[in-house]
Parts: structure tokens; sequence; C-alpha cells
């Protein structure tokens, strides 16, 4: 049984998968904070509200997994620096 501790969390594709459907979700809040700059009455504490969820989803969803697999892969922990063999 291999170590579970030495896998991993997503394969490569997987990861890259995930990033590139968060950078997507990015893009629509970047899109939707852009529109509201250009009619500041139209910003309603729901919408900040919903960018701040989506935003959070990205981020723990996303970007964390991805980031704690790459870290693995290139042989280093989170906050570290990497590893050479």
């Amino acid at each position: 049984m291999p170590d579970e501790h030495n896998e991993p969390a997503l394969d490569p594709q997987e990861a890259l998968r995930v990033l590139d459907d968060a950078r997507s979700r990015m893009r629509t809040a970047i899109w939707a904070l852009h529109g509201m700059h250009q009619d500041i009455n139209a910003l309603s504490v729901d919408d900040l509200a919903d960018i701040e969820h989506l935003l959070t989803e990205i981020l723990e969803q996303a970007l964390t997994p991805c980031f704690e697999a790459m870290s693995q892969m290139v042989g280093t922990s989170p906050g570290g620096t990497v590893t050479t063999h």
C-alpha cells in the first residue's frame, strides 16, 4: 500500500484543470468588480457578499488544494522552499 503522505492530493492534469477553472471564475469576479466600479450606485451589500463568497470558494476549493498538490510535486512544503535532489 503506497504511503498516502507522499502522493499528491491531485494529479498534475487535474490540478491544471482546477487552476483553469479558478482563473475563469476569477475573471468573472474581476468583470463584476469592474462593472461596479463603472456605476458605484449599482453596488449593493449583496453584490459584495456574492463576490466575497466566490473568491473564498475559489481559494478553498481550487487554489489551496492545487497549491498543496504542486508543493508535493516539486518537493516543498507550503511556505517552504523548493528542495533539490
